[in-house]
């Protein structure tokens, strides 16, 4: 149904005040750079480069190195929204500046965003929240780390579990883990933990690893929970760019939702936002992630579960 101007009060003396939700934000364009892509059907060549030095002897023979190379192809996805409105309120956003379609162009640019999530971290289409046919979820496919209950020490595992061989230059939290974390005292001064950790959870780093919290990570739309707690590894591993840039466009005949209903015969006009993303995962075990138990542990309780063993550890050392 769309949506009409009959929902819209209108002031005699117009004060806008927009109230804004907290808004979950594509992690993965946060903590990883985007690179211009053509629309072709690209490759990226890995090279696995394992050479050292070698110390010769005066006359020893000089040994040498076999290189080897894998590819790995990019997916192409195209993504869209479209929202109608009657043009009643058009009409009336235009006479009274409520900037209600600024803000409806805004949330569809938004969503654009989290759909590169969705479709990188779980192969899943955040409209429907079913799984999407011939993608592999980054969740399935990085290395797996199984949540203990204690979530600072589930950061210590997904340390453990890469630094040996990968470098650490993000980390991407649910709400859940950094709600959880940000309640993390030290007992002996009752200091936060992880004072980086703010109320609102936009959290720009941890420990000096930069950081961000969405609830893409967790597929909050998924019909199935992922249980998906946490991403942490080289995010420069993932490539990702715009095919064809964001586009909008304001649509006014013809029926471009397949709803059944015309637009003009029913004074509507629609608000369609598109986008064509590329992206590949080079290497998928340069990141790890953080997964939970189906039925998973509250935030209240692994944070007394993570303070109970700073405040062991503590006495430990006072001994």
């Amino acid at each position: 149904m769309a949506l009409t101007a009959s929902k819209v009060k209108l002031p005699t003396s117009v004060a806008v005040e927009i109230v804004n939700k907290a808004r979950d934000t594509s992690t993965i364009a946060t903590l990883s750079p985007s690179s211009p892509q053509l629309f072709t059907n690209s490759e990226y060549m890995l090279f696995n480069g394992n050479a050292e030095a070698e110390v010769l002897a005066e006359g020893d023979k000089k040994g040498s190195h076999e290189y080897s190379t894998t590819n790995v192809a990019a997916k192409t996805f195209k993504v869209q929204t479209t929202t109608r409105v009657t043009s009643e309120l058009q009409w009336a956003d235009e006479d009274n500046q409520l900037q209600i379609i600024s803000q409806i162009q805004e949330d569809q640019a938004r969503a654009m965003g989290r759909a590169l999530d969705y479709v990188v971290y779980h192969a899943i289409n955040p409209k429907t929240g079913n799984p999407l046919s011939g993608y592999e979820a980054l969740s399935a496919t990085a290395k797996q780390v199984t949540a203990s209950g204690d979530y600072v020490a589930d950061i210590d595992a997904l340390c453990d579990a890469l630094n040996d061989v990968y470098d650490i230059n993000g980390f991407a939290l649910s709400k859940t883990l950094a709600g959880a974390l940000r309640k993390v005292r030290v007992p002996s001064t009752g200091m936060r933990m992880y004072p980086e950790i703010p109320m609102n959870l936009n959290v720009g780093s941890i420990e000096g690893i930069s950081a961000a919290t969405s609830g893409t990570v967790s597929g909050r739309l998924a019909t199935t929970p992922t249980n998906v707690l946490a991403f942490m590894g080289d995010f420069s591993l993932i490539k990702w760019g715009m095919v064809r840039d964001l586009t909008a466009e304001i649509i006014e005949y013809g029926d471009p939702d397949g709803t059944g209903v015309d637009l003009k015969a029913y004074n509507q006009i629609a608000y369609r936002t598109e986008a064509v993303y590329a992206y590949a995962v080079i290497d998928p075990e340069g990141l790890a992630v953080l997964k939970g138990a189906a039925s998973g542990m509250s935030a209240a309780k692994a944070s007394k579960a993570s303070a109970k063993k700073a405040a062991a550890e503590t006495a430990e050392g006072a001994e």
